[in-house]
């Protein structure tokens, strides 16, 4: 697999020498730039478990650094022609011990009124530095086919084909070779308000070579609605599927229901109220230690304001979930209350900002020694700053940290991802 990632490192370099050939009307982005990861986790380990009743220590802290990783990134997208209708991409990243690159290709052609996507990615990443273990080499592709058709002046259909396969130099339990294949079609409405409703039917199936537990087909159905009315706007999504591991005793099959709202309710004065809710049914149909049906809904309520770009909103955050028919009582049944605020900016070809925070306390049906009630705080962060027009800095923060009555329990954990290029 070795031969791969090189064929797409002098992929890379081919595309950028072909610049210099490139047809009237093409268009070129060329940007390099670092960037930073870093992901870790702090949790307890419960040493009853580890050594007995007789342990001097009721708990050990321990504290994981999965990623810690800073950067350099080469990005390249070339279009040849002036209708944009074939993209071409490479994008190019080194830390202290791997090496990674992509090769990106999407074609957009139309046939009348009927519009074709395709985009392809070819992701190879290998290390060069220090011990490989497995799961560090590996080589991943992914294809996607779209195909628009009106049907008339408001309804379109629509039939999508996706495949993908990841191949790792060295398998483990935790990383397996596989390939997937799936097939979508739908319908989409567009009305008279700018509201839209599309309605999807899918069905995707799995293949692992080295481990036959791991194959799977799945199937089921998808619909959302974007909504506009004289004060306000509201989108549903809703999702049910099926997933059959085809397993003795159905192992690991289950069917999963899911429905999403959002209402905004513009008031005078800049003000508005936001309702958020969250519902999910989960029911196995083998008998499994681990996997018990449940219900689980949440529910959001804020009151905001916006004005020039910034919008904020302050409010409730509430959260149940229910095992059911659990052998061990009240299983994870849980209820969770907190102070919800988001603040959000946009300025148009400049910034865009998010900011999410919940402050709470998720009360536990079933405290134990190995589970207990705990005050949470959960904080995330998106934003995109374009300086000077050719500097381009994002980052992704997301964190959480748990406060329990025992303090050997709290655990925190962190994801940060983020970017500084410039375009050349």
């Amino acid at each position: 697999m070795r031969n791969c990632g090189l064929g797409i490192l002098l992929s890379f370099i081919a595309l950028a020498g072909a610049i210099g050939d490139s047809a009237l009307g093409s268009e070129l982005d060329l940007s390099v730039g670092v960037g930073y990861e870093f992901i870790s986790q702090e949790y307890f380990l419960d040493s009853l478990v580890q050594s007995g009743q007789d342990s001097l220590a009721a708990t050990t802290a321990l504290k994981t650094t999965y990623l810690d990783d800073l950067k350099a990134q080469l990005h390249l997208k070339y279009s040849p022609f002036e209708d944009r209708k074939v993209l071409l991409g490479s994008q190019y990243e080194q830390t202290s011990e791997f090496v990674r690159a992509k090769l990106l290709a999407d074609y957009r052609p139309r046939f009348g009124r009927s519009r074709l996507d395709i985009t392809s990615e070819l992701d190879w990443r290998g290390r060069y530095e220090g011990s490989v273990e497995p799961g560090d080499d590996y080589l991943l592709g992914q294809t996607r086919a779209r195909l628009t058709v009106p049907l008339s002046g408001s309804v379109s259909a629509r039939w999508q084909l996706r495949a993908d396969f990841v191949d790792f130099d060295s398998s483990s339990s935790f990383n397996y070779d596989h390939y997937r294949l799936g097939a979508k079609a739908g319908i989409g409405k567009f009305f008279a308000d700018f509201s839209m409703l599309d309605i999807d039917l899918f069905l995707v199936t799995r293949r692992v070579p080295d481990s036959s537990e791991l194959n799977y087909t799945n199937f089921g159905a998808e619909g959302a609605f974007l909504g506009f009315y004289a004060n306000g706007d509201f989108d549903l999504f809703g999702r049910t599927e099926w997933k059959d591991y085809k397993q003795a005793g159905n192992k690991g099959d289950y069917w999963r229901a899911e429905l999403e709202g959002r209402n905004k309710i513009r008031l005078a004065d800049d003000y508005f109220t936001l309702q958020e809710i969250d519902f999910e049914l989960s029911l196995f149909g083998g008998s499994d230690l681990i996997s018990y049906d449940y219900t689980r809904l949440g529910f959001t309520a804020l009151l905001g304001v916006e004005k020039h770009g910034l919008t904020f909103g302050l409010g409730g955050d509430f959260e149940h979930q229910s095992e059911i028919n659990t052998e061990i009582g009240a299983g994870d049944n849980y209820f969770e209350a907190g102070l919800a605020a988001e603040l959000d900016y946009i300025r148009l070809d400049q910034f865009f900002g998010s900011l999410e925070s919940v402050w709470g306390y998720r009360k536990l049906e079933n405290e134990s020694d190995l589970q207990s009630s705990f005050s949470f705080e959960r904080l995330d962060l998106i934003a995109d700053w374009k300086l000077l027009g050719v500097i381009n800095l994002n980052i992704l923060l997301s964190a959480e940290w748990e406060w329990h009555t025992n303090k050997g329990e709290n655990s925190q954990v962190f994801l940060v991802s983020s970017g500084l290029s410039y375009c050349l």
